[in-house]
């Protein structure tokens, strides 16, 4: 089944915006999230709060816009906003009732100039650095979750030489 914006907006807006104004983009498709995200010109992100796309936006220094849908997207708007710092709820649950005022008001609150907004960015930024330190390629310098990995994999690959050991030498003992 394909999307077709014409039957999901209003009569002839495609027509105004595309061909008369030549403005505007709509995507008949998946957007390629993870690739908008990572393009310099983004500068906040409207989302339901989904660890995925919280991760998506976070790993290229992308605040976030929250509007939380269901389940433990609450949870995660209200730890983003509070305990974190990058991001700012629009509303909750999917029977909210948001006037363009309100999205406009949050809009300010992140791509504003004043202190709250730059603090906003700045611990975007840092979300990012972590991100990509948990995930550099050099030995040195890997983060502790990749660090951790290889340890678990490397006790579990040790203890599996250890168990074949014992069993080709025969000296399997019944403990």
């Amino acid at each position: 089944m394909e999307f077709r914006a014409e039957e999901w907006l209003p009569e002839g807006f495609v027509k105004r915006i595309f061909e008369d104004q030549n403005r505007g983009l709509i995507v008949p498709k998946w957007a390629p999230q993870v690739e908008i995200l990572a393009h310099k010109s983004v500068g906040a992100f409207l989302t339901h709060c989904g660890w995925n796309s919280i991760l998506e936006s976070l790993e290229n220094g992308v605040p976030l816009l929250g509007w939380p849908i269901a389940a433990e997207q609450f949870y995660n708007a209200k730890f983003l906003e509070q305990d974190v710092g990058v991001c700012v709820e629009v509303a909750r649950g999917n029977n909210s009732q948001v006037k363009h005022e309100d999205i406009l008001e949050k809009i300010d609150v992140i791509m504003g100039v004043n202190e709250k907004e730059n603090e906003i960015r700045r611990k975007a930024c840092e979300v990012k650095e972590m991100i990509n330190n948990a995930i550099i390629d050099d030995q040195d310098l890997k983060g502790s979750s990749i660090r951790a990995m290889y340890e678990f994999l490397n006790a579990a690959l040790s203890m599996n030489k250890l168990s074949n050991d014992v069993k080709i030498n025969g000296n399997m003992s019944n403990s």
